[in-house]
């Protein structure tokens, strides 16, 4: 089974804040990537090798009005700030999704996650698990897109000045054991650039090449909280 990271989550109380700050901090573009049914939108951060970053957060309001409607890092966004809230992986074809999900006993939505972006184009996803409660917290779930051409990862950015290319994921720092990773992926870890940290299962920084506009090599360390420490 081909397995990918396809994109690393964080959470914020203001995505509008929340992407101009890591633009500011790592030197990296984003794109306005659109609003979901749920209730949340999203920036996408490009990293290069077919990965991306998403800032993500609440923008209606009326959605986690009902506690029990509320995702499960909503409190954690309050207490903590900003913070990481999701590595997702990715399969190549649908049936591999589905080999997941019955070894793992996910149900997948007879709908895929549907995005739309602000030219009111859509990208749809299938995810597991799905619903998203059903989500071990900490360890990553999967996805499968349906038109991989229109991939979050290769989409254009905005144009902003003194920008640096990503160009691919040095490391992921995680909590929890490869041993643990390992037995949940069902494919070794090794194959990933984990590197763990001896804290709970979690995101807690990614590492990224950049290139400058003079295509000069540096690099990045992206470092947030995680949603799974409190």
């Amino acid at each position: 089974m081909a397995m990918h990271i396809d994109h690393i989550s964080i959470c914020t109380p203001n995505i509008y804040y929340g992407a101009h700050r890591l633009r500011l901090e790592s030197g990296l573009s984003f794109y306005d990537g659109g609003f979901f049914a749920g209730g949340h939108a999203n920036r996408i951060f490009p990293l290069g090798g077919q990965a991306y970053l998403e800032i993500g957060g609440i923008v209606e309001s009326s959605t986690v009005r009902d506690p029990a409607k509320q995702p499960w890092w909503y409190k954690k966004v309050q207490i903590l700030g900003e913070c990481f809230n999701g590595l997702c992986m990715r399969v190549d074809t649908m049936e591999e999704l589905q080999e997941i999900a019955a070894k793992k006993k996910f149900t997948i939505a007879k709908d895929p996650v549907t995005r739309t972006r602000p030219d009111g184009s859509q990208i749809r996803a299938y995810t597991a698990p799905s619903p998203a409660t059903t989500w071990t917290v900490g360890l990553p779930n999967w996805y499968y897109h349906m038109d991989f051409p229109k991939h979050p990862s290769g989409q254009p950015t905005f144009n902003w000045p003194k920008c640096n290319l990503a160009d691919g994921i040095t490391f992921l720092e995680v909590g929890g054991t490869p041993a643990d990773m390992t037995a949940w992926l069902g494919v070794d870890e090794k194959n990933f650039p984990f590197r763990y940290n001896g804290k709970p299962p979690g995101v807690y920084a990614i590492g990224v090449k950049t290139l400058n506009s003079k295509h000069e090599a540096g690099s990045v360390v992206i470092r947030r909280p995680s949603a799974t420490e409190v």
